[in-house]
């Protein structure tokens, strides 16, 4: 799996290092012909969703735990069974007489040679606490399992929504870089020119063609990160690495569109609805549960019974001359559990401290997630305030860029004076990308964490 953290300083202008982040996903939006795919943020979701393992893991989970309701519903129906049997008596039964037995004393032989029995027995629960605390245990855990479908579900919009962000930086951060080469060429140019005419001098010439030079592996450091970004990218969607692909959307327009109705100081910090806080509170549910089963088994349970038997015997296998007969008996049967040998109370006990464990686990889990929480939050609005200020800070650096230009063509500044207003531009347009994509990571996490779904 391609590694986010090598992907960093890889754009340099004019000596200084920029450092880049990157993570990945992202989906497909439209096709307008056969090769190119074209992909957008909703796109990347609909197919996320649509090929992801893991989701399609989680689905069949939830369908387990239905089947495993069914089958404990199952339990409260009648059972039917029939069986067969025959019998070849070697040495026939006995019955010992007593000895004032008025068939004399000793024994006496019973039964036939063969004997033949068909038996149909039937069964249905009346009462059985074990039976009925089982069924409340499997619909907690189909709960369980329909939570973690949407753990799974928040995860991966989660993930894809970071990638997204960080292939629109990638492709962002490279046209920075490939407007400062631009804008070094520019500057060559203009230099040469300049000195063909005399008026610079063959150092500032020279200083120019190794500026410019400097920027060319940037720039190709750049585009290797955008590639290795999308293809992260396609690798997370199950797309093919070699399928020409486009990204659509910018920074700037997804950050509008998330952060349209959002307000850092207004935003909710209820994690009620957090996934993994759920999840635990399912799993204390449920083990509270079968503890509950456990104790059911030491209680006495009533059951209906009938049994239906048609037996023949006979010495011979001349079957037409079987004389057949049909017994019939129905009635209840209780169950009092004594003694098991301590082996309910162990299994209770065991679960008890499994409640405990995840009970303590749950309660740090919480101040965990609330500390991180705010941290999200304040992390996002220091984002807001850097956009704000980069923003401003790219206006007056491109001011700054055309004023040293003007003076270096009419002979009033120098090269090193354009080269520097052309270093703090460039690092002024870093700055703004980096604090729009900050936000939009701290949004993505903070839907996370809240336990919201993907809204755009």
């Amino acid at each position: 799996m391609f590694d986010k953290n090598r992907i960093n300083n890889y754009i340099k202008a004019a000596g200084i290092n920029v450092l880049l982040l990157f993570s990945g996903m992202a989906g497909i939006a439209g096709q307008d012909n056969a090769d190119t795919l074209y992909l957008d943020l909703e796109g990347a979701m609909a197919i996320a969703r649509e090929q992801n393992p893991t989701l399609k893991v989680s689905a069949l989970e939830i369908e387990y735990a239905e089947t495993g309701i069914n089958e404990i519903r199952g339990r409260y129906l009648p059972s039917l069974n029939i069986s067969g049997s025959y019998n070849r008596n070697i040495k026939r039964p006995i019955i010992f007489l007593p000895d004032d037995s008025p068939f004399g004393n000793g024994f006496i032989e019973v039964g036939s040679d063969n004997s033949f029995m068909a038996t149909l027995a039937a069964g249905m629960p009346l009462y059985n606490p074990s039976l009925n605390r089982s069924l409340r245990a499997a619909r907690t855990e189909k709960d369980l399992a329909g939570e973690q479908f949407r753990g799974s579900k928040i995860e991966l919009e989660y993930n894809v929504q970071t990638a997204f962000f960080d292939v629109l930086m990638a492709r962002e951060s490279m046209e920075v870089v490939r407007k400062s080469f631009m804008n070094a060429k520019e500057n060559l140019d203009r230099t040469r020119k300049m000195y063909e005419q005399g008026t610079v001098s063959e150092y500032e010439l020279i200083r120019a063609e190794v500026q410019t030079e400097n920027l060319r592996p940037n720039l190709l450091e750049a585009e290797n990160a955008y590639e290795a970004t999308l293809n992260y990218l396609k690798a997370l969607i199950g797309m093919e690495k070699t399928r020409p692909t486009e990204i659509k959307g910018n920074l700037t327009d997804i950050t509008e569109t998330m952060l349209s109705d959002f307000m850092v100081e207004e935003a909710a910090r209820n994690l009620g609805k957090n996934t993994e806080l759920v999840q635990m509170g399912l799993q204390l549910e449920l083990v509270g549960q079968q503890k509950n089963v456990v104790k059911a088994q030491g209680l006495p349970s009533l059951d209906l019974a009938g049994n239906y038997q048609y037996q023949a015997e006979a010495n011979h296998f001349r079957f037409d001359d079987y004389q057949w007969v049909e017994t019939f008996s129905a009635g209840l049967r209780l169950t009092i559990p004594l003694f098991n040998g301590f082996a309910v109370r162990a299994q209770s006990r065991q679960l008890q401290i499994a409640g405990e464990q995840i009970q303590l686990q749950k309660e740090f889990l919480e101040d965990n997630l609330s500390i991180q929480l705010e941290n999200i939050l304040n992390a996002m609005r220091v984002a807001f305030e850097k956009t704000t200020n980069a923003r401003s800070n790219v206006q007056l650096a491109e001011r700054g860029f055309e004023i040293a230009k003007t003076r270096y063509e009419t002979g009033q500044g120098t090269l090193m004076e354009l080269n520097d207003s052309e270093v703090a531009l460039t690092q002024a347009r870093f700055n703004l990308l980096q604090a729009k994509h900050e936000i939009l990571q701290a949004k993505a996490e903070y839907q996370k964490f809240i336990g919201e779904n993907n809204k755009l």
